[in-house]
């Protein structure tokens, strides 16, 4: 057995059965798994990439990334989210993943405790596992919402961190400034550290979304972690950030020394000519979201009707995390029975072990595939139900 045999699975593993079910039933499964934008990413970043290899920008940047794009994703975070970070706040990072590595590593001894809002990102319970430290879960409201109680209660002497993550991956919720007031408050009073995961900031229908940094009070104790994978679907550039107080940066600095060293140059460049273009216009990504509220919506309304699947209607991000416990079907029996089917979607217990009669559903994808899949879906259900009745 493998040192790290025992972490949960990431739903990025399961692009090998779906390549495995293409291969041998030549069947082109409809990718409702991935957390990943299907869509072209922006010509900008295109033509910054090609311009920059071209033009022999190939070598190393400073471990803290290219300076020029350090300066830009200062003005991206007060453009888009109203906070104020200065150049030695802020560290470019190998994608948002790395960048969340990196600050539970910084704040994290073994033996600590961090808090998850559960369900959770995977990758979320995995890092710090790794790291030696001890995760402890706190459920949701049903559908969605803080447990304030629930929260206060996790909170102990050895409570380091906690993770919020909004929009939230899976559910799609949104964290409300009176919510995020609450984890405020718990942070300094026990002089915790919030790992503000924001890498779909811009998918909000309903509400607004508020960074944590930007609440009152919060300055010194938010480490803000982005990327340009999901909003501009850029997710194989790999080209993420943090920004939040110098102390902690440095520390995420000094491990980016020592491992990856720095992001890819001619990506970055990328990413500086994008943001050059979009910081002050955002015609792109309303398009984009505008796209993702018709998917949400069309979605709900042909899974709601069927008969054993609950599929409450989130706010925010490009999730569905709806329940079929009414149906009995655990999460690892669906997703094999419906990539027969031609359809992929992310078992729910890989975001907590009490959501195995859950399943995840990523919906930013072309309308039209999003009308195959789903009516594949309906197809599978309807045989399943006939089937046992």
């Amino acid at each position: 057995m493998g040192k790290y045999d025992r972490l949960p699975e990431s739903p990025i593993a399961l692009s090998d059965l779906v390549r495995e079910i293409q291969e041998k039933k030549g069947i082109e499964v409809i990718r409702f798994d991935v957390a990943e934008p299907q869509f072209p990413s922006p010509k900008e970043a295109l033509e910054g990439t090609i311009e920059a290899i071209k033009s022999g920008l190939t070598r190393y940047t400073p471990p803290r990334g290219l300076p020029k794009l350090v300066s830009a994703v200062c003005q991206y975070l007060k453009v888009t989210r109203s906070l104020d970070y200065g150049e030695e706040e802020v560290i470019i990072t190998p994608g948002a993943k790395f960048a969340v590595y990196s600050a539970l590593k910084a704040v994290l001894d073994p033996g600590d405790e961090v808090i998850l809002i559960s369900p959770y990102w995977v990758s979320f319970k995995s890092i710090p596992l790794m790291l030696g430290a001890r995760v402890v879960e706190v459920r949701m409201k049903k559908p969605y919402g803080l447990d304030e109680e629930f929260l206060k209660g996790a909170v102990n002497s050895r409570t380091k961190a906690m993770v919020i993550n909004t929009p939230h991956n899976p559910t799609g919720w949104v964290f409300t400034k009176e919510e995020l007031k609450v984890v405020r408050d718990l942070a300094i009073d026990h002089n915790l550290f919030v790992i503000s995961d924001e890498v779909d900031w811009a998918y909000v229908y309903e509400g607004e979304h508020v960074s944590p940094a930007s609440v009152p009070g919060m300055h010194e104790k938010a480490i803000v972690i982005d990327s340009f994978s999901k909003v501009y679907s850029m997710t194989g550039w790999r080209v993420g950030f943090a920004a939040g107080p110098k102390e902690v940066i440095d520390d995420i600095l000094a491990i980016q020394q020592h491992t990856v060293s720095a992001p890819a140059t001619f990506a970055q460049w990328g990413c500086l000519k994008l943001l050059e273009h979009v910081v002050n216009d955002r015609t792109c990504i309303d398009s984009l979201v505008e796209l993702c509220r018709s998917n949400r919506d069309y979605i709900i309304k042909e899974l709601g009707s069927i008969d054993g699947v609950e599929c409450p209607k989130p706010p925010g991000a490009f999730y569905l995390f709806p329940s079929i416990e009414a149906l009995g079907i655990h999460s690892d029996v669906l997703v094999r029975e419906l990539l027969s089917h031609g359809v992929a979607v992310a078992p729910g217990h890989l975001f907590g072990a009490e959501f195995k009669y859950y399943f995840r559903v990523c919906y930013a994808l072309p309308k039209e595939m999003v009308v195959v899949g789903v009516n594949r879906m309906k197809k599978y259900f309807s045989m399943r139900t006939h089937s046992r009745g």
